[in-house]
C-alpha cells in the first residue's frame, strides 16, 4: 500500500488540470471536456466507461453529461457506487482557478468541495490497479455527475435505470467533511414568500399599501418559528467543529427585496425563507404545516401573499455496519474518527433515501478550508488519509 505522498506525478497533473477547468459556469460549457478528462483517467484502471447525456428537454440545459465507470468482478459481490460531482460554485477572486500547492495545502476552486476528494478516490484506485485489484470485495461504480451545487434531482432520476443498481448497493459519498464518517443530512425547504401591496407616490401613501412594511409583521412570525425549529434536536451527532453536539432544525429569513424607487410605495416585497429539518422529520409534512401557519397568520393580519417553492429535499440518515468499519479504518490513518451528520442538505441524500440504499462517506472539507470562499484549499493530509482509507476499505476481508 502506498504511504506518504499518495499523489503520483500523473495524478498530480490530473489534479491541476481538473481544478483549472472552470466548472462553475451555469451553461455547463466546460462539463464535456471535464467528463472526458476523468473518463480517460478512469479507463486507465481498466474500468468500462459510459457517458450519459441528459436530454435538454428534460432540464432545459445543455452540456449535462455524466460518467458511469464500472469494474464488475463477480455477481456475488455487493456494489459500491463512488459518487462525485464535477461542478463548483462560482469564484470571483483573482486566480481562483489557478491550482497551486503551498506546504501541506492544495489551493484552487473546488479543491475541498470536492475535487480533492475525487482525486483521493482516484488515488486509491490507482494504487489498487498495481495489485490488479486483488482482494476487491465490491463491484465498483465510479460516478461523476453535474449540477450538484444547483439542481441535479432530475438528472439523478434519469441516471437511475442506467445504473441498474442491485439491492445490495452502497453509496460512498466523498462530497463531505474530513474528520469522520458522514451518515446523515438535513432536509431542506427553501421558498419565496411574495408580499403584495399597492404602489402609489410616497406623498399619497395613505392610498397605497406598503409591501415592505407588511413584511416586517412577518419577521416576528418567523423569529418564533426559528425558536421552535431549533428546539427540534436530532439523535444524530454532528461534527464537533460546528460548535453543536447534535443536528437541529433551522428556519432563517435569508433575503428581503422590494421597492423600485425612493419616492414610491412598494407594491411587492420578496422574502426568501430557508428551513432545514432533522433527518427524523418528515420534510413534506413540515412544509404543509408551515404553509398552513403562514396562511393563517396572513389572513389574520390581512396580508396578501403568494408562496413560490425553490427547493424541497428530504433529509436522510443511514445505519449500516460498513460505515462503522470504514470509521475504524479511517481512525488508523487519520487519528480521528466519529459518525456524524452534516449541517448541510443534498439531493444525493434524497435520491439514496428513495432508493432505500445506505449512503455514507468521508471527504476533505473542514471549517477552515474556505469552502465556497476566497482561497479555497484542501489539506494534502486529508486527501492522503482518504486515499489510504479507501484502499483498505475496498479490499478488507
Amino acid at each position: 500500500m502506498k504511504k506518504g505522498n499518495v499523489l503520483s506525478p500523473m495524478l498530480l497533473t490530473f489534479f491541476r488540470q481538473y481544478v483549472e477547468i472552470d466548472t462553475s459556469h451555469p451553461s455547463g460549457v466546460n462539463y464535456p471536456k471535464t467528463i472526458n478528462l476523468i473518463n480517460n483517467y478512469v479507463k486507465g484502471f481498466g474500468f468500462e466507461t459510459e457517458t450519459v447525456k441528459i436530454p435538454e428537454k428534460l432540464i432545459g440545459k445543455k452540456n449535462r453529461i455524466h460518467l458511469i465507470a464500472r469494474k464488475f468482478l463477480k455477481s456475488s459481490l455487493p456494489t459500491l457506487i463512488m459518487y462525485n460531482h464535477i461542478d463548483t460554485v462560482p469564484a470571483d477572486y483573482p486566480s481562483s482557478h489557478k491550482f497551486k500547492i503551498v506546504k501541506d495545502k492544495a489551493y484552487g476552486r473546488g479543491t475541498s468541495d470536492h475535487k480533492g476528494s475525487t482525486v483521493a478516490v482516484l488515488s486509491a484506485l490507482e494504487s489498487l490497479k498495481v495489485s490488479k485489484f486483488k482482494g476487491l470485495r465490491f463491484n465498483l461504480v465510479f460516478l461523476a455527475t453535474t449540477d450538484e451545487e444547483t439542481n441535479q434531482k432530475a438528472q439523478l432520476k434519469y441516471l437511475t435505470p442506467k445504473l441498474n443498481l442491485p439491492k445490495d448497493t452502497i453509496i460512498f459519498d466523498p462530497d463531505t467533511f474530513a474528520g469522520g464518517v458522514t451518515n446523515a443530512h438535513l432536509g431542506v425547504l427553501m421558498f419565496e414568500l411574495i408580499i403584495k401591496g399597492k404602489s402609489v407616490h410616497s406623498g399619497m401613501s395613505h392610498l397605497g399599501k406598503n409591501a415592505i412594511e407588511e413584511s416586517t409583521n412577518l419577521l416576528h412570525f418567523f423569529s418564533e418559528i426559528k425558536k421552535e425549529y431549533e428546539s427540534q434536536v436530532s439523535k444524530y451527532p454532528t461534527f464537533k467543529s460546528s460548535g453543536l453536539s447534535n443536528l437541529c432544525s433551522r428556519c432563517n429569513v435569508n433575503r428581503i427585496a422590494g421597492g423600485i424607487a425612493n419616492n414610491v410605495v412598494p407594491d411587492k416585497c420578496v422574502m426568501t425563507i430557508d428551513c432545514r429539518y432533522i433527518p427524523e422529520a418528515d420534510a413534506v409534512k413540515e412544509r404543509e404545516k408551515l404553509y398552513a401557519r403562514i396562511k393563517k397568520f396572513c389572513q389574520k393580519e390581512k396580508i396578501n401573499f403568494e408562496i413560490k417553492d425553490i427547493v424541497m429535499i428530504e433529509g436522510y440518515a443511514t445505519e449500516h455496519p460498513l460505515m462503522y468499519e470504514l470509521n475504524k479504518i479511517y481512525k488508523k490513518y487519520a487519528g480521528e474518527s466519529g459518525i456524524y451528520g452534516t449541517l448541510g442538505s443534498t439531493e444525493v441524500s434524497e435520491w439514496t433515501r428513495k432508493l432505500k440504499l445506505p449512503h455514507f462517506g468521508i471527504g476533505t472539507i473542514r471549517t477552515d478550508t474556505n469552502t465556497h470562499g476566497v482561497n479555497e484549499f484542501a489539506y494534502l493530509k486529508d486527501i492522503e488519509n482518504l486515499s489510504l482509507t479507501m484502499q483498505d476499505f475496498l479490499t478488507k476481508s
